[in-house]
Formats: structure tokens, sequence, C-alpha cells
């Protein structure tokens, strides 16, 4: 009877970390900590609400060039962004659009570590 207690509390244990981890995966990855450069995401899907994988789709913001690019439209996305983004949300995953500026190298990366793959859509010589 004791080790069936004992036993129960393990498992109630694990439910509730199991729940926990679980409830982790159905939220989109945190990207409050590094700017949102783009104005809007006019034509993105809405996420699903348990993706199979995380995702995002990486564009460089160029400082120098006008909307971040020669490649962005006046949102600040490039042309395909959204279209590449719909493709994966339709196939059951997230997509969330991110940009990496320079003055945030190192936590653009650590925010990176949070997602299951990366698209990376920028022009040679960007980086």
């Amino acid at each position: 009877p004791e080790d069936l207690a004992a036993a129960d509390g393990y498992g109630d244990i694990m439910g509730t970390k199991a729940l926990g981890i679980l409830d982790m995966a159905r939220n989109p990855v945190d990207v409050s900590s590094i700017t949102k450069v783009a104005k809007d995401n006019l034509g993105l899907l809405l996420q699903p609400k348990s993706p199979v994988y995380k995702c995002a789709l990486a564009q460089i913001y160029v400082r120098s060039q006008p909307y971040g690019g020669s490649d962005k439209s006046s949102n600040g996305h490039r042309y395909d962004s959204i279209p590449f983004a719909n493709g994966m949300i339709s196939g059951g995953m997230s997509c969330q659009l991110i940009h990496y500026t320079h003055e945030e190298h190192d936590m653009f990366f650590s925010v990176c570590k949070n997602f299951d793959a990366i698209i990376v859509r920028c022009n040679p010589g960007q980086i």
C-alpha cells in the first residue's frame, strides 16, 4: 500500500510536468526580446493551435536601405515571406516571421534556439 501511494505520487508529478511541457509546446515561441521590424503581417494565416513543429522565417533588415532592403515591400517583409510562411502553416507547422538586426545578434540566436526549424531568407552579402 505504501509503495502504491508513492508510485501514484510520482505519477501525479509526471503528469503535472508533462502537462506543463505540452502547454509550452502549444504556445508560439516568445520573440518579444528582439525588435519587431515589419509593420504588419497582412495575409499571414492564423497559426495552428497545436503545431507539429515550431518554425521561423528569418529575414535580414539592412539598416542602410529603405524598408530594410531592395527585396522588401513597404511593410518590411520580403515579397515571398508571407506565401512561404503560409505554406508552412498549411502543412500544420507554426511559422513566425522574424528579422535579424546586427544590433541584436546574440539575442536573435538565443531566440532562434527555441524553434524546431528556421528558414533563412537573405540576399547575398546582407549579413
